[in-house]
């Protein structure tokens, strides 16, 4: 995608970005993130579930991009993201 395009651009996603993905998206200019999930409800999710906290530093997107405009989570779908959570973990 070309920089001049960049700032105009809006990322919808299912779960709020990681640290990397935060960095990665800052660094080459998008701006807004739309997430479904959040960081804080999945680690709250996975604590419910008795498994140990995920591999990387549960962090906010706006921990690591400060400047990014976010929106999310989405209360409504909260239920059946969790939902989805819990049979991947059940998954074999």
């Amino acid at each position: 995608m070309a920089p001049e395009v960049r700032p105009d651009c809006t990322v919808y996603t299912s779960g709020e970005h990681c640290p990397m993905c935060s960095a990665g998206h800052a660094w080459v200019g998008l701006v807004r993130i739309v997430y479904a999930g959040s960081t804080a409800q999945l680690t709250q999710w996975r604590e419910a579930m008795g498994l140990p906290p995920g591999p990387v530093l549960a962090l906010p997107i706006n921990a690591v991009a400060s400047g990014v405009p976010v929106a999310g989570p989405a209360l409504e779908l909260a239920d059946e993201l969790r939902a989805l959570h819990e049979r991947s973990a059940a998954a074999p």
